[in-house]
């Protein structure tokens, strides 16, 4: 399995109305041993977290399933990371 780096960035718009949804879908991750490590940033501005699957376009199924990756909430980006 490789490991994909999330990297979540807040827009202006974000409300945190997907909060909730948000913390349950990476639980989910957990329990599936598909999540390996999760934050959000001190600044308030965003968070990351770090999912392993077979490819990127397998990661970036994943993520999809993340209530907060919306257009008006919060920028997504997703990188292949080669982490130990």
């Amino acid at each position: 399995m490789k490991k994909f780096l999330v990297l979540i960035e807040r827009k202006p718009s974000f409300t945190g109305n997907l909060i909730q949804g948000h913390r349950e879908f990476l639980q989910n991750l957990k329990e599936t041993q598909t999540l390996i490590a999760a934050g959000g940033f001190e600044d308030q501005t965003g968070g990351a977290y770090v999912v392993q699957a077979d490819s990127l376009e397998d990661a970036r199924s994943i993520i999809t399933g993340d209530p907060m990756n919306q257009e008006n909430e919060s920028v997504y980006i997703i990188r292949e990371w080669n982490a130990n």
